[in-house]
């Protein structure tokens, strides 16, 4: 009875995927997908949340990476808000690099 039901559910699935579409959906995790680390401040401000958060927890990894996952959100999502609120209304720090003031707030937030 498994294996039919198994058998079932993968018929189905594959019925749902789109013929026309060569892109497959892929379900990423917080920590994946981040790709603004040789970025401007201006492609930051233009970025998803998610990126952000992403390249936040590559940054936070690279500085510590024996603590949990949950706890490296957290530092992740401490970093992001900084850099948003380092230059918020600043375009001053648009042609800066996302590297540059992730080191500054790092060094602010004590993890350098």
């Amino acid at each position: 009875m498994r294996k039919i039901l198994l058998g079932l559910i993968i018929v189905i699935l594959s019925s749902c995927e789109d013929s026309n579409s060569s892109a497959k959906v892929k379900v990423e995790n917080w920590y994946e997908g981040g790709t603004l680390h040789k970025s401007s401040m201006t492609e930051w401000k233009k970025a998803t949340e998610k990126n952000k958060l992403a390249t936040c927890g590559d940054y936070m990894a690279t500085v510590d990476n024996t603590v949990s996952l949950n706890e490296l959100k957290k530092r992740a999502k401490n970093l992001k808000n900084c850099i948003d609120e380092a230059t918020r209304d600043l375009d001053e720090f648009d042609n800066e690099s996302v590297s540059s003031i992730a080191s500054l707030c790092l060094v602010t937030m004590g993890y350098q």
